[in-house]
């Protein structure tokens, strides 16, 4: 009767460890998977980083403007204000 309270411990105490070892099995392994993904993403970005900074190099110089005023476009339609309106003279004049 002692001899299997005995057994019994021992039984417990070799599952305890086997629980134990399975546990620290298990974050081994997952810490190494993240670190060869983290280890692939990187070396994807590190790719990606190198042609942008090659990109960007490429580009022609810019001045950078904090309130540009420069309009690019005509911004007048059809060439004038008084287009539409005999250029002002005549009978279809502005001043009619």
């Amino acid at each position: 009767m002692i001899n299997d309270k005995f057994c019994d411990l021992e039984k417990r105490e070799l599952q305890d460890k086997i629980n134990s070892l399975t546990a620290d099995n298990a974050l081994l392994r997952s810490n190494a998977n993240n670190s060869a993904q983290t280890a692939f993403i990187n070396e994807k970005f590190n790719i990606v980083n190198a042609e942008l900074a090659a990109i960007k190099a490429s580009q022609p110089n810019t001045i950078p403007v904090q309130w540009p005023n420069v309009v690019a476009v005509n911004t007048t339609p059809y060439g004038g204000p008084f287009v539409g309106y005999n250029n002002g003279w005549g009978s279809n004049s502005f001043w009619n």
